[in-house]
């Protein structure tokens, strides 16, 4: 079985607001998997959806001056240990299951803090980790985040070891961990200064797991450290496809007389089993569909042209090969070496204001499209939602719990909803006792279906809402509804006066008979499409 590298990228990125674009641009070029990033320097803002991407899910741990985050690829399952982590340390906890492995990520920022509250947070660090490996004894763990932290054996320009150097090396020795960052990682602000190696990645499992480090994200001073992994996931990324159709250019009447001609009582009667009947009925209406209706299959989950451009991608490469070059003079000592940092810096600046002007001209180019459009029409308003979902802006504003605090996501705004429905919805009964229904003891005999009663039903058909489970659409049923008839498919067949309707697993599709009268329900079971308002009101009917 073959399987893609799973890509864990990490960085300090000095400030996450005036590097945001460079960091949904990394996101959407290179795809990582887990972009983990300390040194944030925000404050919990009351609503995190502007710093969202599409395709990536964000767990973070913001605070002023420091704070860690972490961008999550949708197709990849982790889940967030919030039990480990301590609300005064920036630390960030998860852990993600590959399929295969599991592995505890513990992301550390540690700030130029004192000694003590250095000892703190290893002694943190320590027995969370003890924790999470007690839970879950066959994962993996690793640590990565910037340590602000020197010691002689680990890596270059080290000639001292300070507290915090001892205190991280204790606690990769404690845990069995090995250090993997081989490259200095920290471009030096001011001239004269030494490259350092403070982003670290601490693992127990070194052999599977190679390190890298690139050129910075925007204008942080931090270099970005790429590690992939060799027990890598399945490649979740092959997204399934979408069929679109074409009602405008189909074949509407070769279409009737093929339902015309079809011998339909050997699907709808082929078994007893109402689920299997409706299947067969399908089956033969979407092959009619991909015989007289074009379509295209296209990518499930797609997006419209990025709005980053060629200029970027340009200015993202003289970024990296001016680093390279730094990097080349750096480990030479050679003498032109202020000039390449100063290459470097001014091609990281030229980066930052091309990832600028490309989200400026993109924006401006949405807006000519907006204005060009009717107001209010469908293709503004479907053009206005793109824009929404591609800018990670919620439909809903956030909303005031009960408690004063603010919902935000999509899962808390939906529970505030549930819960106040909930308290609206009860019903004071008091003292009193529910009445009882009495059974009837009746039955009915037999169900009659009309033909014009179902063809009426099917013409009254919605074709702007979606099709159901089936994938039938409601354009083709009415558009075929005369053809559908109903009096010839059983005018030599009797329906059983039994039929057990809880076998059917069959669920209701787009136009179905909820608000409607019984003659749709009873056109929907027909053809195949029992819904479960049908099924509970025949249910205690039917003997």
């Amino acid at each position: 079985m073959h399987y893609l590298p799973f890509q864990v990228h990490l960085s300090n990125i000095r400030g996450l607001h005036s590097n945001l674009l460079a960091v949904h641009h990394h996101l959407e070029t290179v795809k990582p998997h887990l972009l983990f990033l300390t040194e944030t320097q925000i404050r919990c803002p009351s609503d995190a959806a502007y710093l969202n991407y599409p395709g990536y899910s964000l767990e973070y741990h913001f605070m002023q001056r420091a704070g860690v985050c972490v961008y999550v690829r949708n197709d990849i399952c982790c889940q967030r240990l919030r039990h480990l982590e301590d609300p005064d340390l920036s630390t960030l906890w998860m852990m993600v299951d590959t399929g295969m492995d599991k592995i505890v990520y513990a992301c550390v920022y540690r700030s130029h803090s004192g000694d003590q509250e250095t000892t703190r947070l290893f002694d943190h660090l320590g027995i969370a980790a003890d924790t999470a490996l007690h839970r879950h004894p066959d994962a993996q763990f690793v640590a990565l985040g910037d340590f602000n932290a020197c010691h002689q054996d680990w890596l270059f320009p080290y000639q001292r070891t300070d507290h915090a150097g001892r205190e991280a090396r204790n606690f990769a020795v404690s845990m069995e961990l090995s250090q993997l960052v081989k490259q200095a990682t920290r471009v030096p602000d001011i001239a004269g200064h030494t490259a350092n190696c403070l982003d670290l990645l601490l693992t127990t499992d070194p052999d599977r797991c190679v390190v890298t480090v690139s050129s910075p994200l925007g204008t942080s001073d931090h270099c970005l450290v790429k590690s992939v992994t060799s027990f890598s996931p399945p490649d979740c990324d092959s997204r399934g496809e979408r069929r679109i159709w074409r009602y405008k250019s189909a074949d509407w009447d070769e279409m009737r007389h093929f339902f015309a001609s079809y011998p339909w009582q050997q699907v709808c009667f082929s078994s007893e089993n109402p689920s299997s009947c409706a299947e067969a009925i399908s089956d033969v209406v979407r092959q009619a569909m991909e015989y007289y209706i074009p379509y295209s299959d296209v990518p499930v989950g797609s997006s419209a042209r990025p709005w980053f451009n060629a200029d970027c991608a340009e200015a993202e490469k003289r970024k990296h090969s001016a680093f390279l070059a730094w990097v080349d003079a750096r480990d030479r000592k050679a003498p032109d070496l202020s000039s390449k940092k100063r290459a470097f810096n001014h091609a990281a600046k030229s980066y930052k204001k091309a990832l600028r002007k490309a989200r400026f001209d993109r924006i401006s180019h949405i807006g000519q499209k907006l204005s060009a459009q009717p107001s209010g029409s469908r293709a503004f308003w479907s053009l206005a939602k793109s824009v929404e979902a591609n800018f990670c802006r919620p439909t809903l504003p956030p909303l005031v719990r009960p408690d004063g605090t603010l919902a935000h996501t999509a899962r808390e705004k939906a529970g505030l909803f549930a819960s106040l429905f909930a308290n609206n919805s009860r019903l004071d009964t008091g003292s009193s006792t529910p009445p009882t229904l009495s059974h009837c003891g009746t039955s009915m005999p037999e169900v009659r279906i009309r033909n014009k009663e179902v063809l009426r039903a099917l013409c009254r058909l919605d074709v702007n809402k979606a099709s159901g489970p089936d994938g039938i659409p409601a354009i083709v049923l009415k558009a075929c509804a005369p053809e559908f008839n109903i009096a010839a498919i059983e005018k030599d067949r009797m329906i059983p006066s039994y039929i057990e309707l809880k076998l059917s697993v069959i669920e209701p599709t787009a136009g179905g008979c909820a608000g409607r009268d019984e003659s749709c329900c009873g056109a929907r079971r027909v053809l195949g499409e029992l819904s479960s308002l049908c099924y509970s009101a025949m249910t205690g009917i039917l003997v």
